[in-house]
């Protein structure tokens, strides 16, 4: 199960912060949270995965989906990356998708 909150980081940041296991069951919910910020006026759009316990391949395709869908002049920024994330992003070649990261 995936939980969601959204917030504003100090930078002015629109932050979604995902706990738990974003997988073929969360994806619809992850990003139905996206989606207003995708339509803000945030110049980043941060995703913090600190708790994310579980990632697939539907998490991992909403996560691209995401980072495909920021406006002209967004940002995605991914954020507390677990390693057990960051291996599944190196080992299916998207860590280039997502260079504006930080705390890997």
């Amino acid at each position: 199960m995936v939980g969601l909150a959204t917030s504003t980081g100090p930078d002015g940041a629109a932050v979604l912060a995902v706990s738990g296991d974003l997988d073929i069951a969360g994806v619809a919910a992850f990003l139905e949270h996206a989606q207003p910020l995708l339509q803000s006026d945030a110049a980043v759009i941060e995703v913090d995965l600190r708790d994310v316990t579980f990632l697939d391949s539907s998490g991992i395709g909403a996560l691209v989906r995401l980072r495909k869908a920021t406006a002209d002049g967004q940002r995605l920024r991914l954020s507390h990356v677990p390693a057990s994330v960051a291996r599944v992003l190196e080992l299916t070649g998207l860590t280039d998708l997502f260079a504006d990261r930080s705390d890997w």
